[in-house]
C-alpha cells in the first residue's frame, strides 16, 4: 500500500534547526578562520573535524526521536560538493594503503575534506533562509573587520615590536654563550624554538630576512596571501549588500539616501569597509586584488554608466575612496612601487610553478600525489632558477589535478557543471518558498553567541596545553563583539543575496587561480559558504511520511559514528600523543641537554603515530649528530641508519629522507672504508636525494664531496661544476637563501680544478 504523506507546516520545519546546533556550527566555522590555514596537514585542526562529526551525529540522532520523520534528501548541489571532495579522500586512502608517501599528511587532509563536506550539508540546511544566512554573513563580516584591525596593527606596530623582541633575545643569547652560561643559553634557545624561530642554517637566514624586510599583515594566518583571500571576497559581499543596508532603517533613510542620516550603524559599516580595504591593500596580495576587481566588475555589471548619469557625485565620492586608501598606503609605506613593477616577475614565478606542476601530473596522472604530499614530488620538477619550495601549485585547477589525479580534475569539473546547471528552476523554487513560508529566521543572538564560542574554541588549545591566553585572539574577540553589535542587520531578498555571493565567489576563485589554497580548509570553507548563499537549500516544505523508512536516518547516525571513531583512533589520538612526546623531546634537548632522554621520547612519538615521518626524522638527525660526535661504536652508526631508514619508509619521496639516510651510511663508511656495500649505499642514497631535488646546489655539493672522498674524482668534478652553475644562477636571480658559503664554493672549485689537472697529465706525456 502506498505511504500517505502530508505537507509540513512551519512547526514541522522548525525542529530541523535547534538554536544549540546553530551556535555550535557557527563556533566551529569561526574557529577555522582563527587558526593558521597552513597547519592542517600536521593535524593541528583535527579537533575541529571531530567537532563537525559529533555535531552531525547528534543532529542525526535527534531526528530519530521526532515523529513523524522527515526524509533525508540530497539534491544536485550536495552531489556537486561530494564529487569535489571524494577524489581527495580516495587519493589519500590509496596513498595510505600503498605506503607511497607521507601517510599522516594524507590522512589529516582527508579528515579535513570530510569535515568540509559535513559542514556544507549541515549549514546549507540550517541557514537556508535569507535572514539566517545574512545573520551568519554578519558574523563573518565582523570576523573580517576584527582580523583587519589586527592586520593593520601588525603592519604599523607588530613587526617593529617583533624585531625588538628578537634582537633582545638574540643579544641575551649571545651574552650567555660568551659568558658560558649554559642554562640561560638553553632556555633562550627553547624560547626561540617555541616561537617558531629556526635556530641556525639557511632557514634562520631566511627567517631573519623576512622579519627585517616584510611588513605584510597576516592576522592569525601564516601567510598574507591567505588573509587577502579571506578579505577580498567578504569585502565584495558586503558591498553587494549596500542596497539592502540602505533600506535597513526604513523608508525615511531611503528618501534621504544612505548617507542622508549618519546613524551609528552606518558609521560602523563604512568604517568596517575602510578597515577591510586598507588591510587588503597592506597584504600586497596581487591575486586578492585581481579577485576583488573581478568580483567588482561582476557586481557592478552594466550599471556603472547609469550610476554616472544619475548620481555622478556619489560615483565620484565612491571612486575617490580607493584612491585615497592607496595614497595612505603609499604614505605609510604599506605598499610601494615594487608592488606594481614586480608584478610581471611574480607572474613569471607563477608560470614556473605551473610548468613544474605539469611535470608532477605527468608522473602521477591517475591518483596524483595524495593530499599534503605535493611538495615532495614538485621539487623533482622545480625549475633551476626558482627558489621557493612551494607546498601547492598556486592554482586550484592544477592543485586538484596534482593531488588527486585526473579523477580530482573530473570531480572539480563535474562540481562546477552541477552548480551552474538548473539555475532557473532553483530560483523559482526559492522565490515560491519565501512567499509561502515567510522569512522568520533563527535567533540572531544565538548566531552571534556562536561567533563568540568560536573565539573560545580557538583560544582553548593554547590555554589548555601551554597554560597561557593568546592576547591577540582576546583582542580580536573584543573587536568582533563591538563590530557585530554595531553593524546593521539587513533582510535582503534572495536575488540580492545571490548576486552578492556569486560576485564574492568569483573574487575568491580568481584569487585561488593565482595564489592556491585549494587544500586549505579555511579558504575552502569560505568557498562552500558562498556556494550556500548562491545555491541555498530549497525550502519547499518537508514532506513527512506516516510510516517512513528509518533506514537512511539510522545509516546517517551509524556513518557519522563510525567516522568519528575512525578519526579519533587513527588521527586525533596518534597525532596528540606524538606531538606531546615530540614537545617533551624538544624540552629535554633544548632545556636540559639530555639527548638520550630526547631520543627515547622521539622513539615513543614514533611508535604512537605509525604514519608521521616527523618524529623519525628528528630521531635520525639526533642519532646522526650523536654518531658524528662519538664515532666509537658500530651500534651508534646502526642506530642512525635504522632511524633514517624508518624516515625514508614513512616519507619515501622526500629528498630529506634520502639525504639523512646517505649521511648516516656515510658515517659508517668513514669508520670502515673497506666496506664496499656501505660505499655503494651512500652513493645510491646521495644520488637519490639529488634526483629528488636536482635544483638544490647544497645537495650537489654534498654529493661532490662524498664522491671525491670515495675516490670518484671525475663524477665529483661533474657534481662540483653543476653546483657552481646552480650557485651562479640563483645568485643572478637574487635567491640568497640557497647560496653556498665562500668556503664551500672554493671547495667545489678546487674539485673541478683537480679533475682538470689530472685529466691534462696524460696529454702532457704525449
Amino acid at each position: 500500500m502506498p505511504e500517505r504523506s502530508r505537507p509540513a507546516v512551519a512547526s514541522d520545519v522548525a525542529p530541523e534547526q535547534s538554536p544549540a546546533w546553530l551556535g555550535i556550527a557557527v563556533g566551529l566555522l569561526v574557529a577555522r578562520w582563527l587558526m593558521p590555514a597552513e597547519s592542517t596537514a600536521s593535524g593541528a585542526t583535527l579537533w575541529l573535524v571531530t567537532g563537525w562529526l559529533l555535531l552531525a551525529m547528534t543532529w542525526s540522532l535527534s531526528r530519530l526521536r521526532r515523529w513523524p520523520l522527515s526524509p533525508l534528501r540530497f539534491d544536485r548541489i550536495d552531489l556537486a560538493v561530494t564529487l569535489l571532495v571524494t577524489p581527495q579522500v580516495v587519493s589519500a586512502a590509496w596513498l595510505i594503503a600503498t605506503g607511497d608517501g607521507n601517510g599522516r599528511a594524507a590522512a589529516n587532509m582527508a579528515c579535513e575534506w570530510i569535515s568540509l563536506l559535513l559542514a556544507f550539508v549541515l549549514l546549507r540546511r540550517w541557514f537556508s533562509k535569507p535572514t539566517d544566512f545574512q545573520a551568519l554573513a554578519r558574523v563573518t563580516l565582523a570576523v573580517a573587520v576584527s582580523l583587519s584591525v589586527l592586520g593593520i596593527w601588525q603592519h604599523h606596530v607588530g613587526y617593529r615590536r617583533a624585531i625588538e623582541s628578537f634582537k633582545t633575545l638574540q643579544d641575551e643569547l649571545d651574552t650567555a654563550v660568551r659568558s658560558r652560561d649554559i642554562s640561560t643559553a638553553r632556555r633562550l634557545r627553547a624560547e626561540l624554538a617555541a616561537a617558531g624561530v629556526p635556530l641556525e642554517g639557511p632557514a634562520r637566514q631566511l627567517w631573519e630576512r623576512r622579519l627585517r624586510d616584510s611588513r605584510e599583515p597576516y592576522a592569525l594566518f601564516a601567510l598574507a596571501n591567505s588573509l587577502g583571500g579571506l578579505l577580498a571576497p567578504l569585502l565584495i559581499y558586503g558591498l553587494g549588500l549596500l542596497s539592502a543596508w540602505r533600506h535597513s532603517d526604513g523608508p525615511e533613510t531611503d528618501r534621504k539616501g544612505f548617507f542622508g542620516r549618519l546613524s551609528t550603524a552606518a558609521i560602523f559599516l563604512v568604517a568596517g569597509f575602510l578597515l577591510i580595504s586598507y588591510c587588503l591593500l597592506l597584504t600586497k596580495s596581487r591575486t586578492a586584488w585581481a579577485g576583488f576587481a573581478a568580483g567588482g566588475v561582476l557586481l557592478a555589471g552594466g550599471q556603472v554608466l547609469g550610476w554616472i548619469k544619475e548620481r555622478p557625485g556619489r560615483v565620484a565620492l565612491g571612486a575617490s575612496v580607493p584612491v585615497l586608501l592607496v595614497v595612505v598606503a603609499f604614505w605609510t609605506g604599506g605598499i610601494d612601487r615594487e608592488v606594481f613593477t614586480e608584478a610581471p616577475k611574480s607572474l613569471s614565478y607563477r608560470f614556473e610553478y605551473w610548468r613544474g606542476t605539469l611535470g608532477v601530473i605527468a608522473d602521477r596522472p591517475l591518483m596524483g600525489t595524495g593530499p599534503g604530499n605535493f611538495r615532495q614530488h614538485y621539487l623533482a620538477h622545480k625549475f633551476e632558477e626558482s627558489s621557493e619550495e612551494i607546498a601547492d601549485p598556486h592554482n586550484f585547477l592544477l592543485e586538484a589535478t596534482a593531488t588527486s589525479g585526473l579523477i580530482g580534475l573530473a570531480g572539480l569539473i563535474a562540481c562546477v557543471v552541477l552548480l551552474l546547471a538548473g539555475r532557473h528552476q532553483d530560483d523559482t523554487a526559492s522565490s515560491e518558498t519565501v512567499g509561502e513560508q515567510g522569512d522568520r529566521g533563527a535567533p540572531t543572538g544565538i548566531i552571534a553567541l556562536g561567533g563568540v564560542f568560536g573565539f573560545a574554541l580557538a583560544m582553548a588549545p593554547g590555554w589548555l596545553l601551554e597554560g597561557g591566553l593568546d592576547t591577540r585572539l582576546a583582542c580580536v574577540a573584543g573587536g568582533f563583539i563591538v563590530f557585530w553589535t554595531c553593524l546593521p542587520a539587513v533582510r535582503p531578498d534572495r536575488s540580492i543575496q545571490r548576486r552578492a555571493t556569486l560576485a564574492a565567489l568569483v573574487a575568491l576563485l580568481v584569487h585561488l587561480l593565482g595564489a592556491g589554497g585549494f587544500s586549505r580548509p579555511a579558504l575552502m570553507q569560505l568557498v562552500l559558504l558562498l556556494v550556500i548563499g548562491w545555491r541555498p537549500w530549497p525550502n519547499r516544505g518537508h514532506v513527512f511520511a506516516s510510516a517512513p523508512s528509518l533506514g537512511p536516518a539510522r545509516l546517517a547516525v551509524v556513518g557519522c559514528g563510525v567516522l568519528l571513531m575512525l578519526v579519533t583512533l587513527f588521527a586525533v589520538n596518534p597525532v596528540f600523543q606524538s606531538s606531546v612526546a615530540d614537545q617533551q623531546a624538544d624540552n629535554a634537548l633544548l632545556l636540559r641537554d639530555r639527548p638520550g632522554e630526547a631520543a627515547r621520547l622521539l622513539h615513543d612519538a614514533q611508535r604512537a603515530d605509525r604514519l608521521d615521518p616527523a618524529p623519525s626524522r628528528k630521531l635520525a638527525r639526533l642519532r646522526i649528530e650523536h654518531a658524528t660526535r662519538n664515532p666509537v661504536s658500530d651500534e651508534v652508526f646502526e642506530q642512525a641508519i635504522r632511524a633514517a631508514t624508518e624516515t625514508s619508509l614513512r616519507d619515501p619521496h622526500n629528498w630529506v629522507s634520502a639525504h639523512d639516510r646517505a649521511r648516516a651510511v656515510r658515517l659508517k663508511w668513514q669508520r670502515h672504508r673497506d666496506d664496499d656495500v656501505a660505499r655503494e649505499e651512500l652513493i645510491h642514497w646521495g644520488t637519490a636525494a639529488v634526483d629528488r631535488y636536482p635544483s638544490n646546489p647544497r645537495l650537489h655539493a654534498w654529493l661532490a664531496e662524498t664522491l671525491a672522498e670515495t675516490g670518484q674524482a671525475s663524477r665529483a668534478a661533474r657534481e662540483a661544476r653543476q653546483t657552481i652553475r646552480l650557485h651562479q644562477l640563483l645568485q643572478s636571480r637574487g635567491h640568497v637563501d640557497k647560496l653556498l658559503s665562500r668556503e664551500r664554493l672554493e671547495q667545489m672549485q678546487s674539485l673541478v680544478q683537480a679533475a682538470a689537472e689530472e685529466g691534462s697529465l696524460p696529454q702532457g706525456r704525449n
